[in-house]
C-alpha cells in the first residue's frame, strides 16, 4: 500500500494556490455530521495513485505544518487522473482553526521527513517508514480528535423547548417514561432540528438523546401547577428559557401545538437551511414560536418575486409607494433615488407559514425600513395595526405605551 501527502494552505496565506478556510471547514462539518466524507483532491504523482493508498493532509502555512486529516484514495478514473486528481474518503478530519490531528512538534520529530513539510505539490508520495509514523500520530486520535471537538451540547433554544413542552402538556403532569415512543420521537425531531440550528461541531454524540429529552420534560413539572399543588417539587433545577415558554404557552395548548406543527413541518422546508451559518439581521428580534420559524418569516417576506409584485401593484392602483404604518414616501423624500423603493413585512403569523403553502400578495404589506425594524425589534412582533397605533399615540404627546 502506497502513501501520499495531500496539502491545505489557507487563501488567506496564499491566494493564489489557497483554498478558502471557509470551504474546508465546511467540508469538516460534513465529517463531523456524516462521520466521513468524500472530496476530490489534487495529486502531484497522479499515475501512482490507486484505490485503497493511504493519504494524510498536511497543514502548511503559519500555523503548520500540522496534519489536519487522514484517509484514503476511494476510487480514481481515467477523467480525474488526466486532470490529476482522485476521490479521498477521509476518515478523520479537523478544522485547524480549533484542533489538528498532529502539531508541529509531532511532525517535525519524525526522521527523514523534514523537506516533505516544505513541499510545493499536493499529493506526493512519501517513503513507508514516515507513513508508518505518521499513521501512529494521527489514527488513534482520530476518534478523541473528534469527541472533544463535540465535547458538550448548547443550550436549549426557544425552538426546541416549544418541541418539548408540547408533548409535555399532551401528558400533563406525568410525561412519559424513557423508551417511550413519544419520548423517541421528540428526540428524532429535536436531532432533525439541531441540525437546522447549530453547527454539527457544536452537537456530541449524545445531542437531544432520549435521555436528555426525558430529563427535560421532568423539568417542566416544577412549573406546573398541576403537579405543585401537593407540595411537590420537581426538579430543582432548570433554565430561565424553559419559564419564558412556560409563562408564554402552558396556558394556550392549542397555540402550542399549532407552532410544534410549524416548526416539524418547517424541517421538511428545502428553503430553509443552516440557519446557524448566519445569525438574524442586527436589530431583529428572533419571534416567539423560535428561530426556524422566524427564518421562514424572512425568508417569505425577502422573496425578490413576490416583493417587486407588490410593489407594482401598489403603484399600479396608487400611484406610489407608500408606508402602510407611518405613510413615508421614499419618492417624495428622496427624489428619483428614491421612486419605487419600499421594505415589504409579512403580515401572517409565522405558526402558519407551512411549506407549500403560497404566499399572495395581500399577506405583504408596504412598510419603510425603520417601520420594519420597530415591528422586529422585540418579542411579540407588532402588527402594522398595533403600530400604527403606537405612531398615532406618540404624535398626539400620549405617554401610553401599550397596544
Amino acid at each position: 500500500m502506497k502513501s501520499f501527502l495531500i496539502t491545505f494552505k489557507p487563501s488567506s496565506e496564499s491566494p493564489e494556490r489557497g483554498w478558502p478556510l471557509e470551504d474546508f471547514q465546511k467540508l469538516v462539518r460534513r465529517y463531523l455530521r456524516d462521520g466521513g466524507v468524500e472530496d476530490k483532491w489534487r495529486f502531484h504523482n497522479r499515475s501512482e495513485v490507486s484505490a485503497g493508498d493511504r493519504v494524510f493532509l498536511l497543514l502548511q502555512g503559519k500555523n503548520g505544518p500540522a496534519i489536519v486529516g487522514y484517509g484514503s484514495v476511494a476510487r480514481t478514473s481515467a477523467e480525474d487522473k488526466a486532470d490529476g486528481r482522485a476521490v479521498v474518503r477521509f476518515d478523520a478530519l479537523s478544522d485547524p482553526t480549533k484542533q489538528v490531528l498532529a502539531n508541529k512538534e509531532d511532525v517535525r520529530a519524525i526522521d527523514g521527513a523534514q523537506s516533505l513539510w516544505r513541499t510545493q505539490a499536493s499529493g506526493v508520495r512519501i517513503p513507508d517508514a514516515v507513513a508508518l509514523e505518521l499513521e501512529k500520530l494521527v489514527v488513534g486520535r482520530a476518534r478523541k480528535a473528534r469527541d472533544e471537538v463535540s465535547a458538550s451540547n448548547p443550550d436549549w433554544t426557544r425552538d426546541e423547548l416549544i418541541l418539548a413542552l408540547n408533548v409535555y402538556l399532551r401528558h400533563r403532569p406525568n410525561p412519559p417514561g424513557k423508551g417511550s415512543p413519544e419520548i423517541i420521537e421528540l428526540s428524532e425531531h429535536l436531532n432533525r432540528l439541531g441540525e437546522k440550528l447549530f453547527s454539527p461541531t457544536d452537537r456530541a454524540s449524545t445531542f437531544r438523546n432520549e435521555n436528555g429529552v426525558y430529563m427535560k420534560l421532568m423539568n417542566f413539572r416544577r412549573l406546573d401547577p398541576q403537579y405543585t399543588v401537593e407540595g411537590k417539587t420537581g426538579l430543582s433545577r432548570g433554565a430561565k428559557a424553559e419559564e419564558e415558554v412556560w409563562a408564554e404557552f402552558s396556558e394556550d395548548t392549542e397555540r402550542c401545538r399549532n407552532v410544534a406543527d410549524a416548526i416539524i413541518a418547517t424541517l421538511e422546508n428545502p428553503d430553509i437551511v443552516s440557519p446557524w451559518e448566519a445569525d438574524l439581521d442586527d436589530g431583529i428580534q428572533e419571534a416567539a414560536e423560535g428561530r426556524l420559524l422566524t427564518r421562514t418569516h424572512l425568508a417569505r417576506e425577502r422573496n425578490r418575486t413576490l416583493v417587486e409584485s407588490k410593489r407594482k401593484q401598489a403603484m399600479k392602483k396608487n400611484g406610489c409607494l407608500v408606508c402602510e404604518a407611518c405613510g413615508f414616501d421614499f419618492g417624495v423624500a428622496y427624489g428619483e433615488r428614491g421612486n419605487g423603493f419600499i421594505e415589504c413585512h409579512h403580515t401572517k403569523a409565522v405558526a402558519t407559514l407551512l411549506p407549500g403553502q403560497k404566499t399572495h400578495l395581500d399577506d405583504l404589506a408596504l412598510i419603510c425600513a425603520n417601520c420594519h425594524r420597530v415591528i422586529h425589534r422585540a418579542k411579540p412582533w407588532l402588527t402594522v395595526t398595533q403600530l400604527q397605533v403606537l405612531i398615532q399615540r406618540a404624535k398626539s404627546g400620549s405617554s401610553k405605551t401599550e397596544v
